[in-house]
């Protein structure tokens, strides 16, 4: 036991190995749960960069597509096909008929 100058009284030491274990013991577990949760936010990241990876190879090959309409000229049938086919645009004199039969 040590003994207080000042007063002359014992402590006892095994108060303060309690205390030092219970901090090392407080201090994995920290680390643990930190080192999960850093995991955790990894693998959604690798989730987010696989979406991020297929968005850019789908806006690749559109790209080349459209590239490749630029450099065959054609690009006037392309022009009246996205018109028609996205817009939903017609000629003036050109009538369309929709089937409403099927609900």
């Amino acid at each position: 036991m040590v003994e207080n100058e000042t007063t002359g009284e014992k402590k006892p030491r095994w108060i303060y190995r309690v205390i030092i274990r219970l901090a090392v013991v407080a201090a994995i577990i920290g680390c643990t749960v930190s080192v999960v949760s850093i995991q955790s936010s990894i693998a959604e990241k690798q989730t987010e960069l696989a979406q991020v990876q297929k968005q850019i190879d789908n806006l690749r090959t559109e790209n080349e597509d459209l590239e490749r309409i630029l450099a065959s000229g054609d690009i006037d049938s392309y022009m009246e096909r996205l018109a028609r086919e996205e817009y939903n645009y017609a000629y003036p004199d050109e009538y369309r008929f929709y089937d409403t039969s099927r609900n």
